[in-house]
């Protein structure tokens, strides 16, 4: 789970710090993955073996992006292509359509997404879910899920919870919403269908170095 690529802002605090990777980082980071046999899938590469029993990598990773910042084009896609590695995109939809500067513009999602990476909906604002009525969980949900159908081509089928907050509500409208699942920002390796709508990630901190990513891994080999 990755937030923003790029140099650290000069007033950056420290939970800024934590969600910025360096770019020199970031490819030493892709470097490591690619060394130690790493291969990116999708999630919905994840729900297809786990539902059909279609078979993964040995060591297989999804490399998700939240928000859809625009430091993806410059820091983040050209790291991973020669590696042939590609990425999920969490994005926020009313801030693209609104053309925020610092998130990607839809023809740069799109772009992606000829790429083989995946795009896939982060609400439309950003706001929490949890606690909310159904109509304002549904208008951010299905709003985003529709916005990203509408550019992308293809329905959307995972959400990702803004700031991994989500409800009882919420998870009733991933299935209703036609979704196949759902991520959050709690820790996990290793995933299943139980937990489908409630996926956790593992989040790299950009104040930590490489033994402390490989670590986060569960790697055994030392970079």
């Amino acid at each position: 789970m990755y937030h923003y690529i790029e140099p650290w802002p000069a007033d950056a605090d420290e939970i800024r710090k934590g969600l910025t990777v360096k770019p020199e980082d970031f490819a030493a980071q892709m470097q490591y993955l690619h060394d130690q046999g790493y291969a990116t899938v999708s999630l919905y590469d994840l729900v297809y073996a786990l539902t059909l029993g279609w078979p993964l990598p040995d060591k297989a990773v999804v490399l998700t992006f939240d928000d859809g910042y625009r430091d993806l084009m410059q820091y983040v896609a050209p790291v991973m292509k020669p590696y042939g590695y590609t990425g999920t995109v969490f994005v926020v939809t009313q801030l693209m359509d609104e053309n925020y500067e610092a998130y990607l513009t839809w023809p740069q999602a799109e772009e992606l997404y000829a790429q083989g990476w995946k795009i896939e909906p982060h609400t439309k604002t950003h706001n929490q879910l949890a606690g909310r009525d159904r109509d304002f969980q549904l208008y951010q949900m299905l709003g985003s899920v529709q916005t990203v159908q509408a550019h992308i081509g293809v329905m959307p089928r995972f959400f990702n919870y803004p700031s991994g907050k989500y409800d009882d509500l919420t998870v009733q409208l991933d299935k209703e919403i036609g979704l196949w699942g759902g991520v959050t920002v709690e820790y996990g390796l290793t995933h299943a269908l139980d937990s489908i709508y409630t996926l956790g990630r593992v989040r790299v901190d950009g104040r930590g170095n490489l033994q402390s990513f490989a670590g986060s891994l569960g790697s055994q080999s030392q970079p």
